[in-house]
């Protein structure tokens, strides 16, 4: 398959557009989608921006078309698993939307049941194809790291607001996953060492904030805080033996950090300072929505590279899985 590929969509709504906007600008054509009805909203609103683009009625018709070479499925986040075993037997690529499922045990047992067609699917963490990231796996690759740290705030009114109280319970599943796959694409398996929880309440319900250490496979070190509503810089940060911090906050930006610049006392303020010393810095480009485009690149060329495999995805459940498991007897 080439950047030439006609290709359909499960789904007609806010990210359909960003992933057919980043298609097109390959060369890819948006030839069908399937929503809600043909009338929807979602449907005219797509359907205008892609005049090819013809109203399917139903997943096995897109399925089976002649004329599409690819699918993207981009549906609610609680409903899109429903849909994981329809895109493991497609017999055509699939970019699934995260989350491909909620929970370790729902996407181990569908891939337990050896989908020989599991290969050509990938999983839609865009994060992976950051430059930013690139960059801070190159310095991963040289060898030093000494620690790291993975800070994580939710902000609970918005989630609540886009995707309902339910989502509360799924924060990691749904929302905090793209962070903790960037890491697990950084650093490989991470296990949790010790994992503490609180509550907060919020409008009669409750979110938990996990706390906690994991550490590398080379048993370095990590630091996990994921909360709600933190006054904190949301990313991760790399501490490498030859004094340089690397700090991916948010993982769109990353700075790199050597040394101190002194600030001595002034009138205002009677305490000498110590600021990082920033030696380095690079943003990620946002013309489109950061790693769209070179995601949907790596998914028509069957070369996903940093790509996130459906088993690339289950050691981000099992991750999460085992953080709320070690958390039950730490309330806090």
């Amino acid at each position: 398959m080439t950047s030439l590929a006609r290709i359909g969509f499960l789904g007609a709504g806010a990210v359909a557009h960003d992933h057919a906007a980043c298609a097109v600008a390959i060369g890819a054509r948006v030839v069908a989608a399937v929503a809600s009805c043909e009338g929807s909203k979602s449907f005219k609103a797509f359907a205008s921006m892609y005049p090819e683009v013809r109203y399917v009625a139903d997943a096995k018709t897109l399925a089976n078309a002649e004329d599409i070479d690819a699918i993207v499925v981009c549906l609610p986040w609680n409903i899109q698993e429903k849909w994981l075993d329809w895109a493991l037997t497609c017999n055509k690529p699939v970019l699934i939307e995260k989350p491909v499922a909620l929970s370790e045990e729902y996407l181990s047992k569908r891939l337990a049941q050896g989908h020989l067609l599991s290969h050509t699917k990938l999983v839609g963490y865009n994060r992976r194809f950051y430059e930013t990231v690139r960059r801070l796996r190159e310095r991963l690759a040289l060898g030093g790291l000494r620690a790291v740290d993975i800070t994580i705030s939710e902000d609970l009114a918005g989630l609540v607001r886009r995707r309902g109280f339910d989502c509360l319970d799924y924060a990691l599943e749904n929302s905090s996953c793209h962070i903790i796959d960037t890491a697990i694409s950084l650093f490989g398996d991470l296990r949790v060492v010790h994992m503490a929880r609180f509550q907060v309440p919020y409008a009669g319900n409750f979110f938990n904030c996990y706390n906690g250490m994991l550490e590398t496979p080379e048993k370095v070190p990590v630091g996990f805080f994921a909360n709600s509503d933190d006054p904190a810089k949301v990313g991760i940060r790399c501490k490498f033996a030859d004094g340089t911090f690397w700090c991916l906050t948010p993982t769109e930006i990353l700075s790199v950090f050597q040394g101190y610049d002194i600030v001595e006392r002034t009138a205002e303020c009677q305490v000498r300072q110590y600021e990082p010393k920033l030696i380095q810095k690079f943003v990620e480009n946002s013309d489109k929505r950061p790693g769209f485009q070179a995601q949907m690149a790596a998914f028509l060329s069957g070369r996903i590279g940093p790509g996130c495999s459906l088993l690339e995805a289950l050691k981000t459940l099992r991750l999460i899985s085992s953080i709320k498991t070690q958390s039950r007897g730490n309330l806090i």
